[in-house]
């Protein structure tokens, strides 16, 4: 069953890495350095993505100068949807407008990480009907709408506007990179799906670093029918990472995969949203784990400590394809 095991990755910043410089459409020969393009997808059993449009208010190929600059912000953001529909002309994806299904072709949900290309709710219909089915307010460092976790600042006005525009577009919240202020916020204002597309655990980490989710939040998450996805970034995974230990190993995936599962009361609700090559080289990311097409290792670990048939398929698909029906 893992052998032939279907995957969908709920956090993949496909577009980021071609306006970065990256031939997305060659395979990575650089192992120690890259390991996404569409051919090393092909090559592995991941079928679904949630295709970012990462943009920041920052120096950089995907940033502008500031948040407040709204038309170079959405065009920023459309320069990253204009390759995913590029990719969908050219038959190499599709672009999911409903569900989140499993098919031959790689199927893409659009996942705006920083919503500063949305100029105002006035622009989330449109937004949507180009596909987008999922909204992380802001990046680490924060936006116009709310605070990111490197910042901290609560939801804006126009941010509490946005959610309603976005609940009301039946577009899901992505928490991940909120501050802790925003992310309460959100819960308050949301009336929609709520994840956290790549966020790890705060308490596993044993630190106070807002990138990682504390255990009340990952519960109200549950609570509310949503899903987290497992981000595979090393950092963000072991407590003993550091300048002279960078590695990270599929035990410790196993830890933070367990420890929501208890939050949880079940192994339903968490998934995978590895962040491959989200910024990162395949250095930091865990031994075993350095390519797609080896998330049967992180299958066969989840097995060893008890996983079931349904609770693989449900880490390894069906979570996400159950939120995003």
């Amino acid at each position: 069953m893992i052998a032939g095991m279907e995957w969908i990755d709920g956090h993949v910043d496909l577009a980021y890495l071609e306006v970065h410089g990256r031939n997305i459409e060659k395979k990575c020969d650089l192992a120690d350095e890259a390991c996404i393009s569409l051919p090393d997808f092909v090559d592995s059993p991941v079928r679904t993505i949630f295709g970012t449009i990462c943009t920041y208010p920052k120096d950089g190929p995907c940033g502008y100068t500031d948040s407040s600059h709204r038309d170079a912000a959405f065009q920023a953001g459309l320069e990253q949807l204009q390759i995913y529909q590029r990719l969908e002309r050219d038959g190499h994806i599709t672009i999911e407008l409903q569900g989140c299904p499993l098919k031959s072709q790689l199927s893409t949900l659009l996942l705006m990480e920083g919503a500063d290309p949305i100029r105002s709710a006035d622009d989330v219909q449109w937004w949507r009907e180009q596909g987008l089915r999922c909204v992380g307010l802001t990046w680490a460092i924060g936006t116009r709408y709310a605070g990111g976790n490197a910042c901290g600042g609560p939801l804006t006005d126009e941010g509490i506007e946005l959610i309603a525009a976005l609940d009301e577009a039946g577009i899901a919240h992505d928490v991940s990179h909120l501050s802790d202020d925003a992310f309460e916020d959100v819960l308050h204002y949301a009336k929609g799906q709520i994840i956290a597309s790549h966020s790890n655990s705060r308490s596993v980490l044993e630190n106070d670093s807002q990138r990682h989710l504390k255990d009340d939040q990952a519960s109200e998450i549950f609570a509310r029918g949503g899903v987290i996805g497992l981000n595979l970034c090393n950092q963000f995974l072991s407590k003993n990472f550091s300048n002279e230990n960078t590695t990270a190993s599929i035990s410790d995936c196993v830890e933070h995969i367990l420890h929501w599962c208890d939050l949880a009361g079940n192994r339903r609700q968490i998934a995978l949203g590895s962040d491959f090559d989200g910024g990162f080289s395949t250095k930091y990311l865990p031994e075993h784990l350095k390519h797609p097409n080896q998330l049967s290792n992180l299958a066969e670990a989840l097995r060893s400590v008890g996983f079931d048939e349904d609770d693989l398929t449900s880490f390894a698909n069906s979570a996400w394809m159950r939120v995003f029906s």
